[in-house]
């Protein structure tokens, strides 16, 4: 048989076509491209021609491999016969060997890309034969291999340092007998047999030290078979172990590196059976564990590393059943878990049946619980540090009966009943001085029937009445009949009736003892008289109408004092309105503290609209009138002086001055006349002295001065004159006494003062000259 590597070597003269020719080192008789030749199998010997002739190759014979080197052979009739090289392009020999009609012979060798031996090989009549040796990169011995007549009957392996690492032996090119490994310091670190190919019989595994690490005996299949011991680099056991057909059967223990047992057990067909014990490397017990075919099946005890029992469980085929307990590290009680041991739940699991208990460190109970089959039923009880904080009872998994809780003083903090799952019967709390909090009863978890609650100072907090019956289309028991709320303090904060959870009749609200709102209600909607008050005096009265504020409404000054006046009548009016429909609708009429009306409105659909009127509040002259469009003033608007002279006329447009305007003096002489256009001065503005002597006349243009400007003193006489652009001074102006004579003359240009000026005293000298 030949290995891949010599396989390889029979092929090495044939590749891919020829491009270019390669020389060779050795002279040839001819050359030819591997893609001209073709083998052909004659008796399982190789034949090779040339296909450009058809003839067997004969002679010396250089095969060229494109790119990939060339073959150097011998041939006779086309068989391969004599020496045999294979190169790289380079002229580097890969393959050296011989042929014998067609057979590989003798020596063959084998070398890597860099030019070194990488492997021997010997053939006798094509067939594997003697040792073959194979070598590292530095040239150094890795492994032997004899083969007798082909076929393989030992391996030797070697370290770099050429100690053996490796020894194997073969029958018929089958693992057999003995094989062994070795340490780099010659120490043999592993002995095992073969039979036929399979792993059998004594197994050794030892350290670099020659200590025996593991030993044991494999069976005909190569299962362990027997005891099997482990042992840690000191010898001292590890694991010790039996074993039928691969399997764990008979005792296994197993010890920490200071020779102290850690874990004992038995086993049958690899499962755990009986009692094993887990130890610490003191030698302290840690687990008592039972089992049954694999699974933990009766008492499993734990216990911490000062040897106290923590835990001891049962359980039934691998599963928690019967009593379950735990403790705390000093032994005392933690926990007592109970399950049923004879009838399994859907889930598999035997489910929790029976009393319940759990301690806290002190030995104290901290709860008890009752289960049956898996279900909430009966009492359940929680405690902190031994007193009783809540109470609860079960019924199949549903709450059914008392809910009690305590503050940890010890007094009842809360009371609830329920019946089938669902809060029905009682609700009471409690402050944690025993003071009731608030008391009803529920059904299905809502209030029905008379409601209380409290502050803490056991003053009444709120008293509610709900109806026992539900209205149709709603998930709740309505309101119905008497309800109070008070202050902290005792004094009442709001009284009132509901009727099928709306409120009805007569509701009032208080503040510090006083009525402070009295509201009329109809089917939970304001119906009816409406008043406010403020310390016992009115403040607002009115009515409504489906919730909406309707007819007269008067409000008053309720403050006791004024600090212009002292003191306010009860009942002094501040303001009467109309509604209709909760908007304003007719008269707003405002009132002094003397009760004269100094203000009236007009209102349509809530906006301010039509006659508006002010008067002085000492009299009750009108000082103002006018009309209002939707809140904005419209038409002719006058003021009066309080003596009933006009004091002021104008045309408004949408809220802005729009026409003519005049404004007089108190002795009813003219005082200003003007027109404006979007509340802006444009036109002509006169304005007289209270003489009725002319002041000033100007031009205006969109609220800006513009054009000719006169200015007049109090005798009439011009006082200045010139012109305005855009509001400032431009061009000439002159200034003149009171007599007549001119006071000054020059020029602006964007109101300041340009070229030359000229001054004069008030008998026409000239005083002064400037130039700007």
């Amino acid at each position: 048989m030949h290995s891949n590597r010599a396989y390889s070597v029979l092929l090495a003269g044939f590749g891919l076509g020829v491009s270019s020719f390669i020389a060779s080192p050795v002279a040839a008789s001819q050359n030819l491209s591997s893609l001209m030749v073709e083998i052909r199998q004659q008796e399982g010997i190789a034949t090779y021609y040339n296909l450009a002739t058809g003839m067997a190759l004969s002679g010396q014979v250089t095969l060229v491999r494109d790119n990939q080197g060339y073959t150097l052979g011998e041939f006779a009739q086309g068989v391969p016969n004599g020496r045999w090289q294979v190169y790289l392009p380079n002229n580097q020999k890969l393959v050296d060997g011989e042929y014998v009609s067609g057979l590989q012979s003798g020596r063959w060798q084998l070398f890597s890309p860099n030019g070194e031996l990488s492997e021997e090989q010997f053939y006798l009549n094509g067939v594997p034969s003697g040792e073959w040796a194979e070598y590292d990169d530095l040239g150094n011995l890795y492994q032997k291999t004899v083969y007798e007549a082909g076929v393989k009957t030992q391996v030797l392996r070697y370290f770099a340092s050429g100690k053996l690492k490796a020894k194997e032996t073969y029958v018929d090119n089958l693992r057999h007998g003995v094989w062994e490994t070795y340490h780099a310091n010659g120490v043999l670190a592993q002995s095992q047999q073969y039979a036929n190919n399979q792993l059998s019989g004594p197994s050794l595994a030892q350290n670099s030290e020659g200590q025996v690490i593991e030993t044991g005996t494999l069976d005909a299949n190569g299962e362990r078979q027997g005891r099997w011991q482990t042992f840690y680099d000191d010898g001292t056991p590890e694991r010790d172990e039996h074993y039928v057909a691969g399997r764990l059967h008979g005792e296994s223990l197993s010890y920490y590196p200071n020779g102290q047992l850690s874990l004992q057990g038995q086993y049958r067909e690899d499962l755990r059976q009986g009692t094993l014990v887990h130890y610490s490397d003191t030698g302290v017990k840690l687990e008592e564990e039972n089992y049954l075919d694999g699974e933990h099946d009766g008492i499993q005890r734990y216990f911490n590393r000062a040897g106290i029992l923590v835990s001891e469980l049962n359980y039934k085929a691998g599963l928690q059943a019967g009593e379950q307990k735990t403790y705390f590290d000093d032994g005392k009680p933690k926990k007592v878990i109970r399950y049923q041991d004879q009838i399994l739940a859907d889930n598999g699991q035997y489910p929790l049946h029976g009393l319940q208990q759990r301690f806290d460190p002190a030995g104290n109970l901290l709860a008890t619980e009752h289960y049956d089959m898996g279900l909430k039923d009966g009492k359940f009880e929680t405690y902190r540090q031994g007193k009783l904080q809540r109470q609860e009872q079960w019924r199949q998994g549903a709450r059914h009966g008392d809910f009690i809780a305590y503050y940890d003083n010890g007094q009842l903090r809360s009371l609830d009943q329920y019946q089938d799952n669902r809060q029905t019967g009682k609700a009471e709390r409690y402050f944690d001085d025993g003071t009731l909090k608030e008391r009803g009863t529920r059904i299905d978890g809502q209030w029905v029937g008379k409601y209380e609650s409290f502050y803490e100072t056991g003053k009444p907090r709120e008293l509610i009445h709900y109806s026992d019956e539900k209205i149709a289309g709603r998930s709740r028991y309505p309101l119905h009949g008497a309800f109070s709320r008070w202050y902290a303090n005792g004094d009442l904060n709001e009284a009132g009736e509901y009727k099928d959870g709306e409120k009805q009749g007569t509701w009032r609200q208080y503040r510090q003892g006083i009525v402070s709102r009295e509201m009329t209600f109809e089917a939970g909607k304001l119906n009816g008289p409406y008043s406010e008050f403020d310390n016992g005096r009115r403040r607002v009265t009115g009515h409504y109408l489906e919730d909406r504020k309707e007819g007269e409404w008067t409000e008053y000054r309720y403050q006791e004092k004024d600090p212009s006046f002292g003191p306010i009548p009860e009942g002094n009016i501040y303001r009467v309105s109309h509604y209709r429909q909760d908007k304003l609708e007719g008269e707003r009429a405002y009132y002094s503290f003397k009760q004269v009306r100094y203000r009236s409105e007009q209102y349509q659909a809530g906006e301010l609209s039509g006659h508006y009127s002010e008067y002085y509040a000492n009299n009750g002259q009108l000082k103002r009138e006018g009309e209002m469009l939707k809140g904005e003033q419209v038409g002719l608007w006058q003021s009066w002086f309080e003596d009933g002279v006009l004091s002021e006329s104008g045309e408004y447009l949408a809220g802005k001055l729009n026409g003519e305007y005049a404004k007089y003096y108190p002795n009813g002489q003219l005082k200003v006349r003007a027109h404006y256009q979007n509340d802006k001065l444009s036109g002509e503005q006169l304005s007289y002295f209270q003489t009725g002597k002319p002041q000033a006349k100007e031009q205006w243009l969109d609220g800006q001065r513009e054009g000719e400007a006169s200015y007049f003193h109090a005798n009439g006489k011009q006082a200045e004159q010139g012109a305005f652009l855009r509001s400032r001074k431009e061009g000439l102006w002159r200034a003149y006494w009171p007599s007549g004579e001119l006071r000054s003359e020059g020029s602006y240009i964007a109101d300041r003062q340009a070229g030359d000026w000229a001054f004069y005293d008030q008998f026409g000298k000239l005083i002064k000259t400037e130039h700007h």
